[in-house]
């Protein structure tokens, strides 16, 4: 049975595509089968893994939440491979059109878990990008997950978002909605030695989350974008950047998590 982690922050601009391609082709690189699933409308991750073809997909996310029964055969024909060992279920423009008609359905925060329990014990991981706000395609991918890996911009306002982030997570489990929802941990992005406030706010989010770790600090980097541009992760793109090697770190921070709550759930 596959690991399922949502890579979420309600605030625009921290990461979370950055991080969700990378984890993405990452687990790939290191033999574990792994589904990236699109959820923002915006489409970026999408758009960087097989660009224009995503606007000329039959099938992609948006159809697999409207419909009534979802199975795998229905999930497989809107998956595209991308690579060894990753695979990917785009989005569309069109899904800010779904969000809207979700609003109105029957079960409308829990469309993503039939799409990812048709298909889950085929992957090893499954690693869902998500739109910058807490509506209610975000809604379906927590309730989807077993992790939440959350990206934070080491700034005033991304702090505040995560605050408004964590309001959302204790919403859904009071009300039964993600009741086994866990934080993976927190990955600080574009990080710069070059002013104090990056680091004065590093130590603001361990205070206010001490039980939450920190699992990586990406340093700011142009190979980022340059590597997106071409589809490509960023460790391959720039192999010995200070980006690459800390992301690494990260990879290997998930699987540990995954494989030791494997363990323990195993022994309950």
């Amino acid at each position: 049975m596959g690991t399922i982690i949502s890579v979420a922050n309600q605030k625009g601009g921290v990461g979370k595509t950055t991080v969700s391609l990378n984890l993405g082709y990452a687990l790939a690189k290191k033999g574990y089968d792994t589904l990236l699933i699109d959820m923002d409308p915006q489409f970026s991750l999408s758009f960087a893994l097989i660009e224009m073809k995503v606007l000329d997909r039959d099938r992609d996310i948006g159809d697999l939440l409207l419909m009534k029964r979802v199975g795998k055969e229905d999930v497989n024909s809107a998956t595209v491979k991308v690579d060894e060992n990753l695979y990917l279920i785009p989005a569309h423009p069109k899904v800010s059109m779904v969000e809207k008609e979700l609003m109105n359905m029957y079960i409308r925060e829990h469309r993503l878990r039939r799409v990812v329990e048709a298909v889950h014990y085929h992957y090893d991981y499954i690693i869902i990008d998500n739109p910058p706000s807490l509506g209610i395609l975000t809604i379906n991918s927590l309730t989807a997950s077993d992790y939440v890996l959350i990206p934070v911009e080491l700034s005033y306002f991304s702090i505040i978002a995560v605050q408004l982030m964590f309001g959302i997570l204790e919403d859904l489990r009071d009300a039964g909605l993600a009741p086994d929802l866990r934080v993976l941990g927190f990955v600080a992005n574009k990080f710069t030695r070059q002013s104090k406030v990056p680091q004065i706010r590093l130590e603001q989010l361990r205070e206010l989350y001490p039980d939450v770790p920190v699992i990586g600090v990406l340093p700011r980097a142009i190979a980022v974008e340059k590597s997106q541009e071409e589809g490509k992760p960023v460790f391959e793109f720039d192999v010995d950047s200070p980006f690459s090697k800390e992301f690494m770190k990260i990879v290997d921070e998930v699987v540990r998590y995954a494989k030791k709550d494997s363990r323990d759930l195993g022994n309950e």
